[in-house]
């Protein structure tokens, strides 16, 4: 087990991740140790990566781990507002997936679910307001911290939507939204 946490250190390191005393990897809430073992090595291996490719890949696993902490009940409920969203029923979608986190109040993928159907259905200050949920829950939740960066840019504040994009793109080095650093306006439709 220390071998393991010194490598994932390690690795953190050559990649150019800083673990300074400001920002450690923040603890996520309500993990076993073996939790936090894997999720430091799925975050030291996006940190690794090197190409969008490996990047979406290993994105993939982190998004299956932040998943694996919903029960049964909640599985079923995200699954019926993804089927809502499809229809691009959001108030639907936003009944199913409020149900969740009200079931689940621990659970960051479900807040994050909530934040992004917030998203679609234009209410941005309530994503914004879920997404800072999640990020208690889960500090490290490069996905939320983009959303909220997006949401922030594309309300006109560009300058506020730097530092969660910024420190997205400390997590995930391959951000897809990486190209909204910098920018110092928002485009014209």
């Amino acid at each position: 087990m220390t071998f393991r946490i010194l490598a994932t250190a390690l690795l953190l390191m050559l990649v150019g991740v800083t673990l300074c005393a400001a920002e450690p990897l923040s603890p996520a809430v309500g993990l076993t140790a073996s939790q936090t073992q894997e999720r430091a090595t799925l975050l030291a291996a996006l940190a690794a990566t090197r190409s969008d490719a490996e990047a979406r890949e290993v994105e993939d696993r982190l998004r299956a781990f932040w998943r694996s902490f919903a029960d049964a009940k909640s599985m079923e409920l995200l699954e019926e507002s993804r089927q809502s969203q499809l229809r691009f029923d959001y108030d639907e979608a936003l009944l199913y997936v409020k149900a969740v986190v009200e079931h689940q109040p621990q659970f960051a993928e479900g807040w994050n679910e909530l934040g992004y159907v917030y998203f679609l259905a234009g209410k941005y200050d309530a994503a914004l307001a879920a997404i800072d949920h999640v990020l208690a829950l889960e500090p490290m939740h490069y996905a939320a911290l983009a959303g909220k960066g997006i949401i922030l840019y594309y309300r006109g504040e560009v300058a506020a939507a730097q530092a969660p994009l910024k420190r997205a793109l400390a997590i995930d080095p391959w951000l897809k939204e990486r190209n909204l650093i910098g920018k110092d306006s928002v485009p014209m439709p």
